[in-house]
């Protein structure tokens, strides 16, 4: 039993990080709900729902094979580790997914979501975290990125251009003449809360990629990185708030949590390497 001990206890901790993770689900949810109009809140609603449904089920049935090789881990259940992977797919689809609200139809997006999810996003994987065909080629990758600030966010952007390009603007976000026409968030109360669920999910996201929990060294790695995810959000919101107050000589709500979310995406790289004061930068 005792030599079991650090099996279940790796295992017990990426399943709390993927219930962490799931998190951001309704964190998506909520955020893009409250930016959108009003009109348009029950269909978002409904293609975050089905994007995640879509999405973890072509991962499971697909992509982690793709991304991974055969299911197996000596560290934790190997079914742990497939809900882990599984909880991030998600993410991808919802950063493209939120990019390009108001302007998308549940048919074309659940089938880019199964491309997504199942082929496109699981290649990268297997290029950085997975089984890595490209290696001893020279196109072979050499970098560390801990929780997905490139694997995740930077392939969710990257799909998010590509579907602006071919889907073109908001309707009545540009003026005539081409000036911008601010469209003011329908629920800020919602648009907050699905910031702060996305904040919580972060710890998951980023605490949970440590991958181990069983020594005293793993879990001083685990306690830095989720100090160093939270002082990130932190600096990003108040440097969001003053560059506002300078400018504008008011503070936005949804800029400071768009700088919150944007100092927890910029440190998801490697909140495990860098001492407490880092991350304000």
């Amino acid at each position: 039993m005792e030599g079991e001990l650090p099996y279940v206890i790796n295992t017990l901790y990426a399943l709390f990080a993927f219930v962490l993770i799931i998190f951001m689900v309704p964190g998506f949810a909520m955020l893009e709900a409250g930016i959108v109009r009003t009109k348009n809140v029950t269909t978002v609603l409904m293609l975050n729902v089905m994007v995640y449904a879509f999405a973890s089920m072509a991962f499971l049935l697909i992509g982690y094979s793709i991304a991974f090789g055969e299911f197996g881990s000596d560290s934790m259940s190997q079914w742990a580790v497939v809900l882990f992977q599984m909880a991030f797919v998600g993410k991808v689809i919802n950063i493209m997914n939120g990019g390009i609200s108001e302007r998308t139809k549940i048919v074309p997006l659940t089938i880019f979501a199964v491309l997504m999810a199942g082929v496109m996003y699981p290649l990268v994987v297997n290029w950085t975290w997975g089984a890595n065909m490209l290696a001893g080629t020279a196109l072979e990758l050499s970098m560390y990125d801990l929780a997905g600030s490139t694997v995740i966010h930077s392939t969710g952007g990257w799909a998010l251009l590509a579907a602006i390009l071919i889907i073109g603007a908001r309707k009545g976000r540009y003026t005539p003449t081409g000036g911008v026409r601010v469209i003011p968030a329908s629920n800020i109360p919602l648009v907050t809360l699905g910031a702060f669920l996305l904040w919580i999910g972060w710890f998951g996201f980023n605490g949970g990629s440590v991958g181990a929990m069983d020594s005293k060294e793993a879990a001083d790695a685990v306690a830095l990185t989720i100090l160093n995810t939270n002082t990130a959000g932190l600096a990003g919101a108040i440097v969001a708030g003053g560059i506002m107050l300078l400018k504008y000589k008011k503070i936005d709500i949804t800029m400071v949590l768009n700088g919150a979310l944007g100092g927890l995406v910029a440190i998801t790289a490697g909140p495990d390497l860098y001492d407490i004061y880092t991350p304000i930068l």
